[in-house]
């Protein structure tokens, strides 16, 4: 009997380890699964924040007369407008490289009136060292791993010599729906800032388009007497403004666009929220005025995000409906630009289940850029890059 107790606290003491090692086993899954997921979402967050400050820093080359400076400052900004593993990213001074392109070694020299392309290089870091630091772990650090480091690299260039644009209609696809009311005036503010940039460097062509939206085209309080022949009728003023060609004068908007930034500012935000209607509104609007062949089509949807789509069944047929219309745009060649403005951690009280920013991130198509930010003054910024980006046509060389 004594044999015996003694055989059985041998096969306890055995359970214990095995207990021990199976723990680490679920241990490693848990930090393959849930950390190695991360780890590839924030790369390719890291990688989309470094190419669209890049971009927006190539725009801001060709739009400054080659203000390395200003370019310089672009870059740092359009990467604080855009978060890698929920926080915004910090670029250095010391990472961007400013010049002229040398396409034959793939280097950025000093520039000079000899050469024709200028060029801005941008390394993102997540790293230990620098500011935002690396990539925590979760479950990884239980095996002895922290973090891991991740950077970015992106070059772009604009023709400085020969760089003649095609004119660009550009359509604003703006989020009135009721979770937006306290983004509204900013978001406005943004929106006129951008077309103000766009008309102090217009061409001959150069055109825009407005289209508000919550669950159908919203349209303002505000509303005219129009005499019908008979007697005066209340016809209300709608929030969606047909393509319109700017004026020629490059110091102001068109009177017209005016009187509709005030109709917009008059306006209050309410209902749900269904960006397909203004989607589709927008491509109607590109079949009727927009001339694709000579022109870059480009459509910026700006809004606080949707709810997550387990909240209803109606959530998930708007999400549907909203995909199937910016494919249809992309399908025509338009390029599809998301910028999501909301102070609300993802996931938080929006709706039932949250607002979900990366489906706005996810509708971007054809080269468009996703821009997210809780800044108002940033939204700004990130509508004059787009507006820089249409007018400038920089683009990415590696």
């Amino acid at each position: 009997m004594r044999a015996l107790r003694v055989r059985r606290g041998k096969r306890r003491g055995s359970i214990f380890v095995i207990a021990a090692l199976a723990l680490l086993v679920l241990l490693g899954c848990a930090a393959l699964t849930v950390d190695y997921s991360m780890f590839v979402l924030s790369r390719q967050q890291l990688q989309d924040a470094t190419d669209a400050a890049c971009l927006a820093g190539a725009g801001a080359l060709l739009n400054s007369g080659l203000n390395f400076t200003t370019a310089r400052q672009t870059v740092i900004d359009y990467g604080l407008a855009n978060k890698v593993y929920g926080q915004p990213l910090h670029i250095a001074d010391a990472d961007i490289q400013a010049g002229a392109w040398m396409a034959a070694t793939k280097t950025i020299v000093a520039w000079s009136p000899a050469y024709t392309q200028a060029a801005i290089r941008v390394t993102g870091r997540r790293t230990t060292g620098s500011t935002d630091g690396p990539i925590p772990f979760l479950f990884a650090k239980a095996l002895g791993i922290q973090s891991r480091d991740l950077t970015a690299t992106a070059t772009a260039g604009v023709l400085v010599l020969t760089h003649p644009r095609r004119p660009t209609e550009i359509m604003v696809v703006q989020d009135a729906s009721g979770s937006f009311v306290q983004e509204w005036d900013n978001s406005i503010s943004a929106g006129f800032d951008m077309y103000n940039l766009i008309n102090s460097v217009s061409i001959t062509g150069d055109s825009l388009g407005f289209v508000t939206f919550d669950e159908v085209l919203t349209n303002s309080v505000s509303y005219d007497y129009v005499w019908n022949g008979y007697r005066y009728v209340k016809v209300y003023r709608p929030l969606n403004k047909a393509m319109s060609t700017f004026g020629s004068s490059r110091t102001a908007l068109p009177s017209d666009w005016n009187t509709f930034h005030t109709l917009l500012n008059n306006h209050t935000p309410a209902g749900w929220t269904r960006p397909s209607v203004a989607f589709n509104w927008a491509h109607s609007e590109y079949d009727s005025h927009g001339d694709a062949a000579n022109h870059q089509q480009s459509v910026v949807l700006i809004s606080d995000g949707m709810p997550f789509g387990s909240t209803t069944s109606l959530t998930n047929q708007y999400r549907a409906e909203t995909v199937t219309a910016v494919n249809n745009l992309a399908a025509q060649g338009v390029r599809v630009y998301t910028v999501t403005l909301t102070a609300e951690a993802d996931g938080a009280v929006y709706g039932n289940g949250g607002a979900d920013f990366v489906f706005n991130e996810s509708l971007v198509r054809n080269g468009g850029v996703a821009f997210r930010t809780a800044n108002g003054a940033a939204l700004r910024d990130a509508l004059i890059a787009v507006g820089t980006l249409e007018v400038g046509s920089p683009s990415l060389i590696q």
